[in-house]
């Protein structure tokens, strides 16, 4: 990928960190992250930082699995796997189309190291998964379902990418199940405070003008 390496590591809120990479091309961030549980620390969805991003990383406590929200976002999972000798988790739907051995394919509903909670959120593509953590007041994790760029706010997965916009508006209340005060997305900014709030008023809008 035509990435530049993270040069920071930023704390979302406490507990969880985040570390993005400039797509050159597509002119976005894809963001990854860390977040420190009971268990140790779980990545999601990482890339491979500048040395001293990793650093900081490694400062955080031990590595202890790398959980992907999609079957294309393994991204550098495998590099880390090998020099952290931890396990990759995603979705059962992401084996056929993930490019990278999954170790512990996991179901809708299942508790995972940490006591982070997996949420299988179908439309935007077969695995889609959120996770989901008690800590800090409650964090939700999310993939490609939703963006939440700078100027545009919150929007589904753009034509071509996403797979069935009616499906995915459909799974997405799923999230509401919970309480969370903060939200992350593969790409684009997070919301830490009433981020719940947000979310249940975009889903109010009228499917038209959720992009």
């Amino acid at each position: 990928m035509d990435l530049k390496p993270a040069t920071e590591l930023k704390e979302v809120v406490k507990k969880l960190y985040c570390w993005s990479s400039f797509h050159m091309q597509w002119k976005i961030d894809f963001n990854s992250y860390a977040l420190k549980t009971a268990d140790g620390v779980v990545l999601i969805d990482p890339l491979q930082p500048e040395p001293t991003v990793l650093k900081e990383l490694e400062g955080l406590g031990e590595f202890t699995g790398i959980f992907l929200t999609n079957a294309h976002h393994d991204r550098d999972a495998e590099w880390f796997r090998r020099h952290y000798e931890i396990q990759i988790y995603a979705h059962e739907k992401a084996k056929a189309e993930c490019d990278t051995n999954i170790d512990v394919l996991i179901l809708d509903g299942e508790r995972l190291p940490g006591g982070v909670k997996a949420i299988h959120l179908s439309g935007s593509s077969t695995s889609e998964t959120a996770y989901y953590a008690k800590i800090s007041g409650g964090i939700m994790m999310i993939g490609d379902i939703l963006l939440n760029s700078r100027g545009k706010g919150l929007t589904l997965l753009p034509e071509p990418y996403i797979e069935d916009r009616k499906e995915a508006l459909k799974s997405l209340p799923k999230l509401l199940k919970y309480n969370f005060t903060a939200i992350t997305f593969a790409h684009g900014d997070p919301i830490v405070k009433n981020a719940e709030k947000q979310i249940e008023n975009f889903l109010k809008k009228p499917k038209k003008e959720i992009a």
